[in-house]
Parts: C-alpha cells; sequence; structure tokens
C-alpha cells in the first residue's frame, strides 16, 4: 500500500524554534486524543491549546488526519531505536533471549502511556483508508524478518517475511488486548514468558514442546530436512 501525500508534513523544522513550535502542537494534539477524543482534535482547538496561530500549524500540517499521523509516529517510534540497536547486539545470542526483549520492550511502551495507545490504535483503520503506511509497523517487521534470516535452519516456518508479520502481529494484538482487557498482565514476567512460548512454539514447535516435557509433534518434510542438515553439518548419522 503506497503512502498517501495528504498526510504527509508540509515542511519539516529545521531551527529550534520551530522544532518547539511542532512540538507543542504534537503534544497538544496528543493531550486532546486523550482527554476528549478524535472527534475534538480539530486543528483550531490544537492551535488553542498549543499556544500557536492556526496559520503557524498549518505551515505544518495539512489537516487534522495529518496531525494524528505525526502523533502516531512520534508515540510508536519512541525508543523503537533502541530497540533495534539492542537487537543488533543480540545477533549471537538465542531466539529466546531476542525475542523476550523484543517483547518487554512492547509491553513496556504500550504501558507507559497506555490511553493514549488505545485511542490511536482506534485510529489504524482510517489512516489506512487514506492509504498511509505505519512505519513503526514496517520498521518492526524490517526488524523480526532481520533477526530471523541467520536462524532460518533452526525455525520451521519457510517464508520469514510470513513468519515476520504472524510475529509482530500476534504479539502486538496481544499487548492490545491486555492493555484493554487485563491491564495488570503488562507488568507482569509471566505474561512475557508466556507469550515467548506462543512464538517459540510457531517458530520452533520440536524444541518448545520437549522443553515444556511433552511430547514432539511429528516431523515434516520441511523439519527432516533441517534436521539432516543438522546431522551432516556435525559429522552425525
Amino acid at each position: 500500500m503506497k503512502s498517501g501525500t495528504p498526510l504527509a508534513p508540509r515542511r519539516k523544522p529545521r531551527q529550534s524554534r520551530a522544532q518547539a513550535t511542532c512540538d507543542a502542537i504534537l503534544t497538544a494534539t496528543a493531550q486532546i486524543l486523550v482527554k476528549d477524543g478524535y472527534d475534538a482534535a480539530s486543528t483550531n482547538n490544537v492551535a488553542r491549546v498549543a499556544g500557536v496561530s492556526v496559520g503557524s500549524l498549518y505551515q505544518y500540517f495539512s489537516s487534522k488526519e495529518a496531525l494524528v499521523m505525526a502523533v502516531m509516529e512520534r508515540h510508536r517510534a519512541e525508543g523503537l531505536t533502541d530497540l533495534e540497536e539492542g537487537m543488533a547486539r543480540l545477533s549471537g545470542t538465542t531466539l529466546r533471549e531476542a525475542l523476550r526483549l523484543l517483547i518487554r520492550q512492547v509491553l513496556a511502551k504500550k504501558a507507559a502511556n497506555p490511553r493514549l495507545h488505545q485511542v490511536l490504535m482506534e485510529q489504524l483503520p482510517r489512516m489506512r483508508q487514506l492509504q498511509q503506511v505505519d512505519p513503526y509497523a514496517v520498521r518492526m517487521l524490517r526488524l523480526v524478518r532481520t533477526y530471523l534470516e541467520p536462524h532460518a535452519a533452526e525455525v520451521r516456518p519457510r517464508d520469514l517475511d510470513m513468519a515476520a508479520f504472524i510475529i509482530f502481529n500476534t504479539v502486538e494484538s496481544l499487548t492490545h488486548a491486555a492493555l484493554t482487557g487485563r491491564p495488570e498482565y503488562l507488568a507482569r514476567e509471566s505474561y512475557v514468558d508466556e507469550l515467548c512460548a506462543l512464538v517459540l512454539g510457531y517458530l520452533q514447535p520440536e524444541r518448545e514442546a520437549v522443553r515444556r516435557g511433552g511430547r514432539p509433534p511429528l516431523r515434516t518434510p520441511r523439519t527432516r530436512t533441517v534436521a539432516a542438515r543438522k546431522s551432516r553439518s556435525t559429522g552425525k548419522r
């Protein structure tokens, strides 16, 4: 899906004063969304709360939808750079360790400002109708796909793009469900454990079954091929 141009920023702030104006506008938008909801986040109302003129607002944002999209990008991108750097440092670690870091980060981010997250999640369908790509989802999918790549021989799914899509949307959906229905779960390490087990059971069903004391599932042609390749690499027959 291509990103539509109407919601793109009209101009990017280049000076500190302009950046401060943009920050004030986005902060005011977020405050209104949390307090009064999407319908109240008109450009006039945002400008009033931000303490700027409507003309100044329109220098940077073309519409109410553009404001919401900018808030969404800023909120969801905060901490993502740190996560990307952290995952890069985990290149030599196990899938379990990497998944725990990823899941903890996602839970912590959602718990930091739950009401804003909930309001923005409600607006995602509207943004998609306007043909807006979610930059956060794009970066997260790339992050998961990049980590899975060197582990391709260890995991069951062949299509790593699809696997990254399934993992990302599973964790996002269950995190959002906990946020709206069982917010106390977000602070529990046991919830991290269960999400991690769920994803690992999808990626490595045999290993996860054995680790939990169960019987491993029947081997598929794919798992037999991987096992045979590992056996040859270690010199076992």
